[in-house]
This record gives structure tokens, C-alpha cells and sequence, in this order.
């Protein structure tokens, strides 16, 4: 993000100071953290903070009402990680309003009867919660990865990320990365940037998109074609990338980057081409809208990710 861009937003935000957009209006309010309330008729709110990160909070079907307040802290690396979940090297995501090796760190407390005030599953609540977190860095991400403490426990033992944006639709190269996770119950989450678990791999881009069609049933498709090589020579044939991952994301008439559901995903995995030596994923379009641009971000422990586009037919 340019300068010039990152003062003028500073400024707003100190002119607006933290808030919670609800999607009608309901009682929020400041206090350490923000204070925002749901109920039947409000399963969703926004949690705007005064560095410019903003956390969506959407439950699929609440069952009663409750507030729910989310406090920024600010650990600082290394972080107490669960090794078994996430690779040595892994630090949290640095925002450039904070001190050098500082990240913001979101905790839940509430009016309910979980932990910490927290909403309780089958009780307070049906499904897994949404979480769609966006932040500045300047900080290069390797392999994004989105922390979650759950319970009382201070150490991060789970990755809960689904989705991830690096370059929004729309925004250009300058703008900045968005995540998406379900947790199944409230503590504390934290962006993460995992360490590569495998090196010497080299990404052959650009990242190709071809629109195809299910031979099934004839229903349009976007096949992403992921092309790594062993070593630095992106004309020898390529190698299977078990851990790549792809989002797909779009924004919404407020400039915000949302996810949309895909049908007929392929479980987030690429199958692999052993002939051609490609990595390739099929994106069912059914359900997407037309002329919408959308944006497809590769992410995995081999490559840093990557982002290409495509409108839907």
C-alpha cells in the first residue's frame, strides 16, 4: 500500500475511531474492545479497529441474544504455537502501525455462557462460525495460516483457515490480504505466515485459467492449471504439489472482500496431471454472477501465493 494511501486512511480512521457495522441497527458500542449484539434476527456484524484491520463475525442461526466484545492484544513472536500444527518459523502477521515483531491478536468475551462470556454451541448457537479477518502488512506471506486458541488455552493450536485473498478484486497489486475461517466456538485468533515445510521448488506462472466445461454436464467451469518445478528450470516437467490450496473471492458494493460458496468443489485439492506434469482444478461457476469479476489466490507450503482473475460467463 502506498504512503500517501496508508496517511489518508490513518486519518479516517482516527476521525472515525473503532466501530461495529451491523446489518441493521442494533446496540454497539466501545468499551476496551467493541461491543456488538446478536440475536435470531442478527446472525452478523462488523468490527471495524482503529489500524484499519476489520473482523466479520456471522453465525448461521442464532438461538438467542447476546453481546459479544472483541479486544485487540499485541503478542509479540515467537508465539506460543502448537508445533504438531504449525511447522517451526511460523510468527505472526506484523501490521506497519505497530512496533517491529508485533501483531494484533483478536480475543472473545461475551454476555453468554461460554469462556469468557462467549456464545455456546447448541445453545447460544447452530453451525460454525464465519470469521473474515483484513489487515495492512508490508510483510511478505509465505503460507498464510489462521491461528485459533480455543477454549481458555493461551497457545495456538489450530489452523482454522478456509479462505485467502492476497490481491482483491478490483483493488490492484497495493491492496491487502483477507482470510476467512470457521472455527466451531469464540476465543482468540491471529493472522499467521507459516513457514515453507518444502524448498527448492520454483512457481513456472503466470497462474493459468481456462474456461471449460463438466463433461458430465456441460455446466461451465474455470480450470486452474499450477505449474512448480524441482529446482529453478521451469522447462523440465513439473511436480505435484500435495498442499496446494485455492480460494476464490470477489468484493462487495462496499469495497470488502467476500467468499463465495463454490459448488461441486473438489475438496480444495488439485488432482494431478502426471502426463502434462500439472497441478489443475476445476471451479464449477454454477451459482456465481455473471460478470462478476473474481479473483482465484493459490496458497501452499511450497510457493508464496498467487492470484489471477476471471468473469463469470
Amino acid at each position: 500500500m502506498s504512503k500517501r494511501m496508508f496517511a489518508l486512511l490513518a486519518l479516517a480512521i482516527s476521525l472515525f475511531g473503532t466501530q461495529c457495522w451491523a446489518q441493521e441497527p442494533v446496540p454497539c458500542s466501545s468499551n476496551s474492545g467493541i461491543i456488538c449484539t446478536f440475536s435470531p434476527t442478527q446472525t452478523k456484524n462488523t468490527y471495524e479497529f482503529g489500524d484499519g484491520s476489520r473482523l466479520v463475525v456471522e453465525f448461521v442461526t442464532v438461538l438467542t441474544t447476546f453481546t459479544l466484545e472483541v479486544d485487540v492484544s499485541n503478542p509479540t513472536n515467537p508465539l506460543p504455537l502448537d508445533p504438531n500444527e504449525f511447522p517451526a518459523g511460523t510468527v505472526c502477521v506484523q501490521y506497519p502501525s505497530n512496533a517491529t515483531n508485533v501483531c494484533d491478536q483478536y480475543d472473545f468475551s461475551g454476555s453468554a455462557g461460554g469462556p469468557h462470556g462467549v456464545p455456546v454451541k447448541n445453545i447460544d448457537y447452530k453451525g460454525l462460525v464465519s470469521l473474515t479477518l483484513s489487515y495492512f502488512t508490508v510483510q511478505t506471506v509465505h503460507n498464510p495460516a489462521f491461528g485459533h486458541a480455543p477454549g481458555d488455552i493461551t497457545t495456538f493450536t489450530e489452523d482454522i483457515l478456509t479462505s485467502y485473498s492476497n490481491v482483491p478484486t478490483g483493488c490492484g497489486p497495493s491492496c491487502d490480504p483477507t482470510m476467512g475461517g470457521k472455527p466451531p466456538s469464540l476465543s482468540s485468533v491471529i493472522a499467521l505466515d507459516e513457514a515453507f515445510t518444502e524448498s527448492g521448488d520454483t512457481f513456472c506462472g503466470p497462474l493459468t485459467l481456462t474456461s471449460t466445461n463438466n463433461p458430465s454436464d456441460n455446466k461451465p467451469q474455470v480450470e486452474v492449471t499450477l505449474k512448480i518445478v524441482s529446482g529453478s528450470n521451469c522447462s523440465a516437467k513439473g511436480i505435484r504439489d500435495k498442499t496446494a490450496r485455492l480460494s476464490v473471492s470477489t468484493t462487495d458494493i462496499n469495497g470488502n472482500v467476500i467468499f463465495p460458496a463454490l459448488k461441486n468443489a473438489e475438496g480444495n485439492k488439485f488432482h494431478w496431471d502426471n502426463k502434462n506434469g500439472l497441478n489443475e482444478f476445476d471451479i464449477s461457476t454454477d451459482g456465481l454472477v455473471s460478470g462478476q469479476v473474481y479473483t482465484v489466490t493459490l496458497f501452499s507450503s511450497k510457493i508464496s501465493p498467487q492470484s489471477a482473475t476471471f468473469t463469470a460467463p
